[in-house]
């Protein structure tokens, strides 16, 4: 490994511990954190794609050139630097999941039970997506090359598209992942937008996930692949031990101890919604590793396995992690300047009386705008950040939540319809075909029926709330 990458591994996880220590313990580091976001950002800036770069770079020129009109202070600029910071730890913290993950050898687990459990290219599909959605929630990006690199050739042998099949249940059910899980970014920037704090999004956000998966299901019921049945398989089976005596039970287990345990913390105000999912998967991942050594038995092979885990997660987790810091330290830049700026008066006094004048139509108005965004190379993390902070500045008679609800909808429409998405752009290479083919051909439908589903429970959410 390089110096310079040690340099910003050694920064990043520095940022870590600070940021624990202020989630802890009752102390201001926010000064600290900021001198340390300045290296990250220069040593992280070269590791980002073109197009990020201009983007990070453009928002963090803005950012300061909106401090400036107003009055800019030491205070001003280190809480415009660190206003987004959390996100980066956060995401850094979830790549530990793989840890436990690889200690346990649970994608073993998973391939063993896919071939001795699912005979039928519809319980496949279910599994696939369910697997997909729940390792997302932890794995992050981490999830896509797991899934198909354990499960591809099981596809391959029983289902007649391998690529369409993957291609269409893989990024529906990680996109859908990121309308609420606690490692994806979108939903912790959109809580940051618009005030609208992650356990109040939570319960609307995994509804809208469940919902979406059950209607990818539906969709695809009449195509070629599900044709054929040779059996069927129950939801308790896609959970059940397989004959070597692993199961996806503890993986399960985990992801609800996060949850559980993010609530909790979040309850009592132990650090912001992201310090709390923070420190509570810090404290889910080391039970999780101690309960995998305990058993005498297996201690020696699980200690091998620990070390290399280890080894992993800093050599290629904490930079996957870490992949788009300097983003958010550009666009926290940007967003901060924006709120405490003149130009923000001015925008909001100009755009109230449209926006008053769109009302509801706002609603649909919002997820097409980020949509339409990404089809042109804009990040949705981008234009949602953008969008919901104007439309949350003009102060509009529409409820924050149903806002969130709508930014979070576009952010995820964006992810499966955008060629230039992340997600898009690794399974198209996983799978060897054009990207365009996946976002397009295979998601417009599934996107267009997603948006008018969502968007209609979003609403009566909002009222019921």
């Amino acid at each position: 490994m390089s110096v310079k990458n040690k340099l910003y591994r050694n920064f990043i996880l520095l940022l870590v511990i600070l940021q624990m220590l202020e989630i802890i313990f009752p102390i201001h580091l926010t000064l600290l954190v900021a001198l340390i976001a300045v290296p990250i950002f220069i040593l992280g800036l070269g590791r980002l794609s073109n197009s990020f770069k201009i983007a990070t770079s453009i928002f963090l020129v803005m950012g300061v050139i909106l401090l400036l009109t107003s009055k800019l202070s030491l205070n001003s600029l280190t809480n415009s630097v660190t206003s987004m910071i959390d996100i980066v730890v956060l995401l850094v913290v979830m790549q530990l999941f793989m840890v436990p993950v690889t200690i346990g050898n649970y994608q073993t687990a998973v391939e063993d039970f896919m071939k001795k459990k699912l005979h039928t290219p519809k319980a496949i599909y279910i599994f696939v997506m369910v697997v997909t959605h729940l390792l997302s929630s932890i794995l992050s990006m981490g999830t896509v090359s797991i899934v198909i690199s354990v499960l591809g050739d099981s596809i391959k042998q029983r289902v007649n598209d391998y690529q369409q099949f993957s291609g269409k249940a893989i990024t529906r059910a990680f996109t859908l992942g990121t309308l609420w899980a606690p490692g994806a970014a979108t939903i912790f920037l959109i809580s940051t937008v618009t005030k609208v704090k992650w356990n109040t999004l939570f319960l609307p956000c995994i509804l809208l996930g469940i919902i979406g998966l059950f209607l990818a299901y539906f969709l695809e019921s009449k195509q070629s692949f599900f044709k054929k049945p040779q059996g069927t398989n129950t939801f308790s089976e896609l959970i059940e031990q397989s004959s070597k005596g692993q199961s996806l039970i503890p993986v399960l287990i985990a992801i609800v101890g996060l949850l559980i345990l993010s609530f909790v913390f979040m309850h009592f105000n132990i650090g912001s919604s992201m310090g709390s999912v923070t420190l509570a998967g810090i404290i889910t991942i080391a039970i999780w590793i101690v309960l995998l050594l305990l058993p005498k038995n297996k201690r020696q092979e699980h200690s091998q396995s620990l070390n290399s885990a280890v080894k992993e997660y800093l050599n290629n987790g904490v930079f996957s992690g870490a992949s788009l810091a300097p983003f958010f330290i550009g666009i926290g830049t940007f967003t901060y300047g924006f709120e405490h700026s003149t130009v923000s008066t001015m925008l909001i006094q100009f755009l109230r009386p449209i926006f008053s004048q769109l009302g509801w139509a706002l609603v649909i108005l919002i997820p097409l705008i980020v949509v339409l965004s990404s089809l042109v190379g804009i990040h949705p993390l981008a234009s949602v950040a953008l969008i919901g902070k104007i439309v949350m500045s003009a102060h509009l008679a529409l409820s924050p939540l149903l806002i969130a609800l709508s930014l979070n909808i576009g952010s995820v429409i964006a992810y499966m319809v955008s060629p230039f998405a992340g997600i898009i752009i690794i399974v198209a290479s996983l799978l060897e075909v054009k990207p365009t083919i996946i976002s397009l051909r295979w998601n417009w439908l599934f996107c267009l029926l997603f948006a008018a589903v969502g968007l209609t429970f979003s609403v009566l959410f909002s009222f019921i709330y």
